[in-house]
């Protein structure tokens, strides 16, 4: 994933207001809602707006990513190739990045390069993922997940205008239920306005509920630790 980021001078990175279809989880999930971050280049519009869900006292949740296919596919397939792939990674990247446990926990060398590694490649064979169906505006539609470390990611094609993709941690994928957001206030944003790097950061800062723990925060699960480079490769 790109994440935008605050440059070697330290000016306030935006992005224009959202004009594209934003997707979070139905009005029955009781919990805490917000704007985890959106990706894109200085000054242009995002090509990625993701949604963050916690469920009220529980370290359950779920991040929902909007990214609308035109934009998607001319920033990350620029000359061409698959760009349900491209989806794909960033879903399975965004699943071993959350699941990854406490930065306490000491970071072999090389396993984030490997895990990294192990994401694209699960995301280039992602015709193999297990089908699911969820229900997004009130219409079932077929998706594609993928498990790993306790968690899942998964995203679905068939809206018209932009790509869905889901990260579950602590619930199950079959039938979730998801709908276009028309009143982003309930996650303290305004979709009319720029979003600012800065601002998310510091509305996210002042509310403790508003980040996913990963599935195990002191240790490693057996999916990392397979993963984790061995001795003689280093």
């Amino acid at each position: 994933m790109h994440y935008l980021r605050v440059d070697s001078d330290h000016r306030e990175l935006t992005s224009p207001p959202v004009d594209f279809p934003v997707h979070g989880l139905g009005w029955g999930f009781r919990g805490a809602r917000w704007v985890d971050f959106f990706e894109a280049m200085p000054g242009t519009p995002s090509w990625a707006l993701w949604l963050g869900h916690r469920e009220y006292d529980s370290d359950n949740g779920v991040r929902v990513g909007s990214l609308p296919k035109r934009r998607y596919e001319e920033t990350m397939c620029p000359n061409g190739g698959d760009p349900l792939a491209k989806v794909a990674f960033s879903a399975a990247f965004g699943l071993v990045n959350l699941t990854l446990p406490d930065g306490s926990v000491p970071r072999p060398d090389g396993l984030i390069e490997s895990l990294v590694e192990h994401a694209e490649k699960q995301a280039n064979r992602y015709e193999h993922w297990p089908r699911t169906f969820w229900q997004v505006d009130g219409k079932p539609v077929p998706a594609r997940m993928w498990r790993f470390a306790g968690a899942w990611a998964g995203f679905t094609d068939a809206l018209s205008e932009t790509y869905v993709v889901v990260i579950g941690l602590g619930v199950e994928p079959d039938d979730l239920r998801l709908m276009r957001i028309t009143k982003p206030d309930t996650y303290g944003a305004n979709f009319a306005a720029a979003l600012n790097l800065v601002e998310l950061g510091r509305q996210k800062s002042s509310r403790p509920e508003a980040w996913l723990p990963p599935p195990r925060r002191g240790e490693f699960h057996a999916d990392q630790l397979a993963l984790m480079p061995s001795a003689e490769s280093q």
